[in-house]
């Protein structure tokens, strides 16, 4: 009996470490072009440099960007005290690389200790890794890796501190929902998700109980070093979630209906029936209440926000996973009850269902990554031979461009290129040592007339049909 136990304590780690190494190897060797980095990437990376000269500094061009979650750049910041500029795009993606390979060892992890079967686990673990969502945002210079991780340790160790009655895991879990909410601010959904479910499974008996206090206390000792920046550097403790929604709001509305049609655009038709099917197989257990909870309220977080991206969901992905791994399941124990056949038969099935699931799933993550790994490619070749060919100490550059010229010209003074007095009479002296210029909008037109008509500026290269401009000043060449 011990040795059985032993072989299959042995047996589970290997799955584990199975299942990490090839997540980290996927998010490894399939990183996006080097020069495809996103205004948000460069705004991270921008931002992490900061903090490695000084922990408080979480700024871009002197400017306080508290409106953005800190943990993530925080992560990027302590390698960045050790590595030079060179490295810090390849830091950054593997970071997100080994949060997405950590999730992927969780799903596992979660889904036994849920179902209490390994072959689902690894069936789950394989929905996750090859989910379009979790597969293209593993290696990107984005907080959603990181988010994934700390938002499913929370609900894992809310489950099983709960279930168990262990105080301890029960702390744990306020802590990593502390940490979810600084990596991403729709992580305070988690709080929804923490309160549907101790309600779900005991009413209000939780809420007698002192470790639920404690967690809570815990929960805001997390967030108190960052409520304190916020009081100190944005005037008020709650200031960056308030600018984060306002600055969301600016943003393209998105109605409800058309984000989930997008969702099921990127996810595909097997994933989607799949996740329904698993769905329907809960029960009014702790599990089931448990899915219902970080599912709805998950989802229900994302759908209120105005602006709304499919990337978003990443975080709800692990449980997408599961989800996905209990509805093939399911669909092979109908399959075998509406026409009965042999076991192996009922085997075949299963494999069929999960490897139609699988192809699919990996045909739209491969059709996801490829227009994320698409995005900014010319900016970044425009960037690229302004990086190799000049060290200007001032760039004018068109707003989409902002955070792209600071992390190509990282000592430098850079700004928007917007009809401002300011702006308008620094063109008509000359004084940007370069300038990129790209057409976006009329206002870039307008801009793009002064710099010609000021005679202080020669085009040295043209990208994208001339959509990108490369401009020295005069003086700046000589």
């Amino acid at each position: 009996m011990q040795v059985n136990k032993i072989k299959d304590i042995a047996g589970s780690r290997v799955i584990l470490a199975s299942i990490f190494l090839l997540a980290l190897c996927l998010g490894l060797l399939l990183k996006p072009p080097k020069l495809s980095i996103t205004y948000d990437e460069g705004l991270y990376i921008n931002v992490a440099r900061n903090l490695a000269k000084s922990p408080s500094n979480f700024t871009y061009q002197g400017v306080y960007m508290m409106y953005r979650p800190p943990l993530y750049p925080y992560t990027l910041s302590i390698f960045y005290r050790i590595f030079g500029y060179e490295y810090h795009l390849e830091i950054a993606r593997t970071v997100s690389a080994v949060f997405y390979a950590l999730t992927a060892a969780l799903v596992y992890i979660f889904t036994v200790e849920l179902c209490k079967d390994q072959k689902k686990g690894v069936v789950a673990s394989l929905f996750y890794i090859l989910n379009p969502l979790s597969f293209t945002m593993s290696n990107r210079a984005l907080v959603h890796s990181e988010f994934s991780f700390f938002y499913t340790l929370a609900v894992f160790l809310l489950y099983k501190g709960y279930r168990d009655g262990n105080a301890k895991m029960l702390y744990a879990s306020f802590v990593s929902a502390g940490l979810a909410i600084l990596t991403r601010y729709t992580g305070l959904s988690i709080i929804g998700v923490f309160i549907a479910y101790l309600y779900l499974v005991s009413h209000w008996d939780w809420l007698k109980k002192k470790e639920t206090y404690v967690g809570f206390a815990l929960l805001a000792l997390t967030l108190a070093p960052w409520l304190y920046l916020g009081h100190l550097y944005y005037g008020g403790a709650l200031r960056p979630f308030s600018i984060a929604t306002r600055v969301i709001t600016l943003d393209t509305p998105v109605s409800a209906f058309e984000y989930l049609s997008w969702v099921l655009e990127t996810l595909g038709i097997p994933l989607a029936i799949l996740i329904l099917l698993g769905f329907g197989s809960l029960e009014k257990d702790n599990v089931g209440w448990l899915v219902i909870s970080w599912g709805a309220v998950g989802l229900a977080g994302i759908l209120t926000v105005t602006h709304k991206e499919v990337r978003f969901l990443t975080f709800l992905m692990p449980l997408a996973g599961i989800l996905c791994a209990q509805g093939a399941f399911l669909a092979s124990e109908l399959f075998s009850k509406y026409v009965p056949s042999q076991n192996r038969l009922k085997k075949v099935f299963l494999v069929i269902v999960i490897g139609i699931a699988l192809a699919s799933s990996t045909y739209h993550s491969l059709q996801y990554k490829q227009a994320w790994d698409g995005q900014y490619l010319e900016e970044g070749r425009a960037f690229q031979y302004a990086s190799e060919n000049f060290s200007p100490r001032v760039i004018g550059v068109s707003p989409r461009l902002y955070m792209l010229a600071g992390y190509y010209f990282p000592e430098a003074k850079v700004y928007q290129l917007l009809p401002t007095d300011h702006i308008k009479t620094s063109i008509r002296e000359g004084k940007f040592d370069l300038i990129v210029w790209q057409y976006k909008t009329n206002i870039d037109k307008i801009m793009l007339e002064d710099i010609e008509e000021s005679g202080k500026y020669k085009l040295v290269k043209e990208f994208s049909n001339g959509r990108i401009k490369v401009f020295a000043a005069y003086g700046f060449l000589q």
